[in-house]
């Protein structure tokens, strides 16, 4: 073996066993992958309890889980309304002080077929809507109000709580 070969091998052998002892010395919540198998385990987790939930006749409701903001936290959302003053300009069923006139009711907005007359009314349609209306309808008037995505996901997941009469 020539010396350089020699002098590569050796010195990518000491860099996995380099890297071998940093992956050893990470703390298990804190290696790379402890965050995608919490995620896939909250995401099974809410999958089996929709399906112990279901219907009395045993059969899925597919509308409703085409419906279900994964990983979010509808009553957060209700209060994330408060703060960012959506009542200002809607009524919000279950939201305090949301009595607005100058945009939609949004009682029954899980009912609704658009969000904002332009994206489908399920869940990445009413995310993406809430983190950035401008953008899909320029002439809106719903301000960008600096909703994060993960807010938009708890304001998504109260509003699909809200179903007509």
């Amino acid at each position: 073996m020539r010396p350089t070969a020699t002098y590569a091998t050796v010195l990518a052998l000491f860099s996995l066993a380099v890297a071998a002892m940093a992956w050893s010395a990470l703390r298990p919540e804190n290696s790379p992958g402890h965050a995608l198998a919490t995620t896939t385990s909250a995401a099974f987790s809410d999958l089996a309890a929709w399906f112990r939930s279901g219907p009395a006749d045993g059969q899925p409701d597919w509308e409703a889980a085409a419906r279900n903001v994964y990983g979010a936290d509808a009553s957060h959302g209700a209060q994330l309304m408060i703060l960012h003053g959506c009542g200002a300009c809607h009524t919000i069923p279950g939201v305090t002080g949301a009595d607005g006139s100058v945009g939609p009711d949004l009682g029954g907005l899980a009912d609704r077929a658009y969000v904002g007359g332009v994206l489908p009314n399920e869940p990445g349609g009413l995310v993406r809507w809430l983190v950035n209306p401008t953008t899909y309808a320029p002439n809106t008037a719903m301000p960008d109000l600096g909703v994060t995505e993960a807010e938009a996901r708890d304001m998504a997941a109260y509003l699909f709580t809200l179903r007509g009469e």
